[in-house]
């Protein structure tokens, strides 16, 4: 696992808004709609003060491809960090997972993902 450089926020937003251009300047993001909800996850320093959000993420993401057919992977990193006490937001890509942790909880994540054997380059 590599962590990725910078703070994150986890965005909320109404269902009926568009997605902000301030988003597409974030090197990471992603974006989830439903009916309820417009969520974002974004870069902090880029997020407007008048956005409903949760900053202090940080991104871990597994390095490797992870082939569609596998099992186990998000139950052996959560059941890790569920037993440390580090509560996490897991986002799937089609090629593999990154995992976010509040950035005071990363050196406990950190050490647990390695008790459990992954290689974490933090």
């Amino acid at each position: 696992m590599i962590l990725l450089p910078g703070g994150y926020s986890l965005c909320r937003m109404s269902s009926n808004e568009s997605i902000p251009s301030w988003v597409f300047s974030s090197a990471f993001y992603t974006i989830s709609k439903s009916a309820d909800e417009l969520s974002i996850i974004a870069e902090s320093n880029l997020v407007p003060a008048e956005i409903k959000a949760e900053s202090g993420w940080c991104i871990l993401k597994i390095e490797q491809t992870l082939d569609l057919a596998l099992t186990g992977i998000t139950a052996k990193f959560s059941t890790a960090l569920a037993a440390a006490g580090v509560n996490l937001c897991v986002i799937a890509t089609y090629d593999t997972d990154y995992i976010m942790v509040k950035q005071e909880k990363l050196s406990v994540a950190i050490g647990a993902l390695q008790q459990a054997g992954f290689i974490v380059n933090a």
